[in-house]
C-alpha cells in the first residue's frame, strides 16, 4: 500500500509520537511509506527515518508537497492512503481530498483529544473515508458531529524502544543523586496544568513518605522547585528528556494525576514496562487501567493522597498490579495498531 502520514504539528506531542511510530511500523510490515512533517518540527532534532519529507514552513505550499509526494504526471502513484494528525493538516486534506479521491486516493484523520470539533466540516467531508481514535470517550466526543460509520477505535502503541532503557540503573541513580535502594515514584508530564504537577506535588507532601523520591519527568525545575520547598516534598526534578525509560526503569510506581487525557503514551509506556499505576479516572485512563493499579476522583486532593500512601505501602499489590500491567501492554504494541489500520485502510481503498 502507499502511504502517506501527514502532521500539522511542530512540537513531540503524544499525536507526532503516534504518526511517527506508525509510520515506521508499517514500512517495516512492507508498504510505501512516507512521513510529512514540517521543516519546524522538533523531531527533526531526531535522527529522522529515510522516509521523512518536510513540509514547507508556509503552510500554502502544503498542497504542492503533499500532491508531489502521492502524484506522478497527474496520476496516483499507486492507490493511496493520506492519514492526517492535527487540526489544521485535517482540515486541508478533508479539502483537498474532494479532488484527490478521484484520482485513487483515499483520506483518514486521527484524532485523539476529549473535546467536540469547533468546526465538524473536516470530519463530514465526504473526502474523509475514516476517523481512527484512541479511546471510547474520544468516540464519543466525536459522534456528536461524525457518521458513527466513519469512526474506528485503534488504541495508541509504543514503540520497544521507547520502554527499552539506553542507561544501566545505577547510573541513573548516581547521577539524580539516589542511593540504591531509595524507593520512587514517577511521573511524566509538562507545566500544562491539565496534567496535574502541582495536584501531585501538594498530595505527595500531604501523604508525608519520607523513604520515597518523587522523580518529574519533564516539567520546569525552576517552576516546580519553590514549591517543592516550601512544602517539604523531596522532588527529584531532571527536566524534560527524551528517554524516559531511563528514568522509569527506577520506578516503584507511576503516577499520573491528569485532569483530562484520551490515551496518554506516557501511560502507556509505563503499562508496557509493568509499572503499577495511580491515575485519574478521566477521559480515556480508566478504558487502559483493567487491574493494574488505583484509579481517583480528578481534583479530590484527599483521594490522591491517601492513594500514594496506599500504592507506597503495600509492595507486594504493587508487585500483583505490575505483572497485570505487563500482560496489558501487549496490547498497545506497534504491531497491533499497524494490523488494525491496515484492516481500515483495504476498506476504505
Amino acid at each position: 500500500m502507499r502511504i502517506v502520514i501527514v502532521t500539522s504539528s511542530s512540537n513531540r506531542s503524544g499525536g507526532t509520537r503516534q504518526a511517527l511510530y506508525q509510520a515506521r511500523g508499517l514500512a517495516e510490515r512492507g508498504h510505501d511509506v512516507t512521513l510529512a512533517l514540517p521543516e519546524n518540527s522538533s523531531f527533526w532534532e531526531l535522527a529522522p527515518d529515510p522516509w521523512w519529507r518536510p513540509l514547507p514552513d508556509d503552510a500554502k505550499g502544503w498542497r504542492a508537497g503533499m500532491e508531489a509526494l502521492l502524484f506522478r504526471q497527474g496520476e496516483a502513484r499507486v492507490p493511496a492512503i493520506v492519514h492526517a494528525f492535527h487540526n489544521r493538516a485535517v482540515k486541508r486534506v478533508a479539502l483537498w481530498g474532494l479532488w484527490w479521491r478521484r484520482r485513487g486516493v483515499a483520506c483518514v484523520a486521527h484524532r485523539g483529544v476529549l473535546y467536540r470539533p469547533g468546526n465538524p466540516l473536516p470530519y463530514l467531508s465526504p473526502a474523509m473515508r475514516a476517523v481512527i481514535v484512541n479511546s471510547g470517550a474520544c468516540a464519543k466526543a466525536l459522534s456528536h458531529c461524525t457518521p458513527k460509520r466513519k469512526i474506528h477505535l485503534v488504541a495508541n502503541a509504543v514503540p520497544d524502544e521507547r520502554i527499552t532503557p539506553t542507561l544501566p540503573a545505577e547510573e541513573v541513580r548516581r547521577r539524580l543523586g539516589l542511593g540504591a535502594a531509595a524507593p520512587c515514584f514517577v511521573y511524566v508530564g509538562n507545566d500544562s496544568r491539565v496534567k496535574g504537577a502541582e495536584e501531585l506535588i501538594r498530595a505527595f507532601a500531604a501523604a508525608d513518605l519520607p523513604d520515597v523520591r518523587l522523580i518529574m519527568l519533564g516539567v520546569s525545575p525552576e517552576r516546580w522547585r519553590p514549591l517543592g520547598e516550601s512544602l517539604g516534598a523531596d522532588l527529584v526534578l531532571p527536566g524534560s528528556v527524551e528517554n524516559v525509560s531511563d528514568y522509569m526503569q527506577l520506578a516503584d510506581a507511576f503516577v499520573f494525576p491528569t485532569n483530562l487525557d484520551s490515551a496518554p503514551n506516557t501511560l502507556l509506556e509505563a503499562i508496557r514496562m509493568g509499572l503499577p499505576v495511580l491515575a485519574t479516572a478521566v477521559g480515556g485512563v480508566p478504558e487502559i487501567m483493567d487491574g493494574n493499579g488505583l484509579l481517583v476522583p480528578p481534583g479530590d486532593a484527599r483521594a490522591l493522597t491517601e492513594a500514594l500512601r496506599g500504592m507506597a505501602s503495600d509492595p507486594g499489590r504493587r508487585a500483583v498490579w505490575g505483572r497485570r500491567s505487563l500482560a496489558l501492554g501487549r496490547k498497545f504494541s506497534v504491531e497491533a495498531r499497524c494490523a488494525a489500520l491496515e484492516t481500515i485502510y483495504e476498506s476504505v481503498l
